[in-house]
């Protein structure tokens, strides 16, 4: 029992710290949290980041539901590797692209929203996001079902912690003061990172 959890959490380890590292990067779910937080209210931060949470989880578990409908093994099984560690690679390369081409920008204050709209806006942009359908296809496609499940979990774990903590800290100006000088080697060393996870994915 004990050596079968060791041998799950040896398996999924790689993928938790992969999509760790992928939710980090400023996108599409990271700009909705963090305009939550702008609006200094605690409720409508922890909103988008619990609507953020559960879209994530959403086309994680339907991404690997249909990856787990095709048969075991195979040329698409043999090529997910690849395709794993190809996205990993190109995500992290695009971050660090962006971030030496941008330039530093402040951070407006936004205006409050209804909870309810707030949650729905980060549960359709997550659930709706390519770049993350793309790399929940790379990453699960090798998982079974049981496997797949537990990854959906981390999923929502993942990404309820990360964006909770962005939601509730990026109201307060000493945050918002770190982010504005930090941003740039912060993508930079994420996105190298994500590089060299992908390409120890992509060896033998």
């Amino acid at each position: 029992m004990i050596e079968t959890g060791h041998a799950v959490a040896a398996e999924l380890l790689p993928f938790a710290v992969s999509y760790a590292l992928v939710a980090m990067l400023p996108g599409a779910n990271f700009a909705v949290v963090a305009q939550a937080g702008l609006t200094a209210s605690r409720a409508i931060a922890l909103s988008a980041a619990t609507g953020t949470a559960l879209g994530a989880s959403l086309l994680a578990a339907v991404v690997a539901t249909g990856a787990g409908m095709l048969p075991p093994g195979g040329v698409a099984h043999q090529a997910a590797a690849s395709l794993y560690g190809a996205m990993l690679v190109f995500i992290g390369w695009n971050s660090m692209r962006r971030a030496l081409s941008s330039r530093t920008a402040g951070i407006k204050q936004s205006k409050p929203a209804p909870i309810i709209r707030q949650f729905r806006l980060a549960f359709v942009t997550a659930a709706a996001n390519p770049a993350t359908a793309l790399f929940f296809a790379s990453s699960t496609l090798n998982l079974d079902v049981h496997m797949s499940a537990i990854a959906v979990a981390m999923v929502f774990v993942v990404a309820v912690t990360w964006f909770g903590l962005v939601g509730l800290s990026i109201s307060q100006p000493a945050t918002q003061r770190f982010y504005g000088r930090f941003r740039k080697p912060a993508d930079i060393v994420l996105g190298g990172a994500l590089v060299a996870l992908g390409f120890a994915a992509l060896g033998p």
